[in-house]
């Protein structure tokens, strides 16, 4: 992973070129490839440079708020809480702009010219990038698992016992998958977070850029020791929570999917039954984790109005979410193995039959035609 620059920010708080369907990132992109048509943010997706098919509606454009930041746009004017997932992107947009102006409001710096964010910018290296296709991981997560480690470890070693604040959003629109990163200039409790280049006794400064660079890099070690261990990698995402997110699922086009009607022998009708059942899969995890969250909201309405509901019907609803949320992590591993066996049943019906390979349709950037393998039975 690359960690290029940074830029300290001064004149106004602006998080609209963190979202990449903006339509301030459109107008640019168009200026920038001298596009003439109107831009439209429909199907900004479409004409995003080499776009990637696992880049879903959970990451294409989308902001999203961490540290403490995160703890406070989930806060509703009523008191009650609202998932950010649950939050349209410009609402969530919004609520992070008030909640990061009213902290530096609360915390005003005596400086004529104060900051008011700090620009970052992580890139993913295409080598990096193309062994995480190749091994069916969404390169996405790995990007903000590793964002997150990173930031955190930043505020453990600078600002301990503290919390920083920051915004984020993914980028597909390049030759590399990167984030652009907003850095609130004060932690929670109001210390001015700094990130220097350079450490000098007289400025104070820590170099706090260097010991990020540091940190990507010991990710990115991390990361490829799990790829050179396919048995240990299995298992290792097998065990996380966001498993169903982080396995890569190949697609199959239109017309590939027809064609497989079409054919009647058992490997194309194993493919395509597998395909249907991941996907049918995906719906029923997404119904239940939607029903899990308006249950959650749904018990704190009697609080709100000021009602406590007696302690046997309080420990009934608890069980019956513990169980919900188990069930749903039970259907997210099936939904991780499935997607496993189906990447292994594809690759051999591509050297079968002449699907694309995963490198050739759903890498972040192009890459040269790969020769065939030996064919291979199920």
């Amino acid at each position: 992973m690359i960690f290029p620059f940074k830029k300290t920010w001064r004149s106004r708080l602006d998080l609209e070129y963190l979202d990449e369907t903006s339509g301030r990132k459109v107008a640019a992109r168009n200026e920038r490839t001298q596009l003439q048509e109107q831009a439209d943010h429909t199907a900004v997706g479409k004409r995003l440079k080499q776009f990637a098919d696992y880049a879903s509606k959970e990451t294409l454009g989308q902001v999203h708020a961490g540290g403490f930041l995160h703890h406070r746009i989930i806060i509703n004017p009523d008191n009650s809480q609202t998932s950010p997932l649950a939050l349209s992107n410009a609402e969530r947009k919004k609520r992070i702009c008030d909640a990061w102006m009213k902290h530096l409001q609360q915390y005003k710096s005596s400086s004529t010219n104060p900051v008011i964010q700090h620009r970052l910018v992580f890139t993913m290296s295409t080598p990096f990038h193309d062994k995480l296709v190749a091994a069916g991981i969404n390169p996405d997560i790995v990007l903000r698992c590793s964002l997150k480690t990173v930031l955190n470890r930043f505020q453990q070693k600078f600002h301990p016992r503290d919390s920083i604040g920051y915004a984020y959003g993914f980028h597909h629109d390049t030759d590399n998958l990167h984030a652009h990163i907003a850095i609130c200039p004060r932690t929670a409790k109001g210390v001015y977070v700094g990130v220097s280049m350079s450490h000098t006794r007289e400025s104070g400064n820590k170099n706090q850029m260097t010991y990020l660079m540091r940190s990507f890099d010991r990710e990115n070690r991390r990361w490829d020791k799990l790829l050179a261990d396919p048995e240990k990698l299995r298992q290792q995402l097998g065990n996380r929570f966001d498993a169903d997110k982080i396995s890569n699922l190949p697609k199959i086009s239109p017309k590939q999917m027809e064609a497989l009607r079409h054919e009647q022998s058992l490997y194309a009708t194993r493919l395509r039954h597998a395909y249907q059942s991941i996907q049918n899969l995906e719906d029923e995890v997404l119904k239940k984790r939607q029903a899990h969250r308006t249950v959650r909201l749904l018990r704190h309405v009697p609080r709100l109005l000021g009602h406590r509901k007696p302690a046997p019907v309080r420990t009934i609803e608890k069980v019956t979410v513990a169980i919900d949320k188990y069930s749903i992590r039970e259907m997210q591993g099936l939904l991780f193995r499935m997607k496993q066996t189906y990447r292994e049943d594809h690759r051999i019906y591509s050297q079968h039959y002449g699907f694309p390979t995963n490198n050739q349709t759903h890498a972040h950037r192009r890459t040269q035609p790969q020769s065939q393998g030996q064919r291979q039975s199920f």
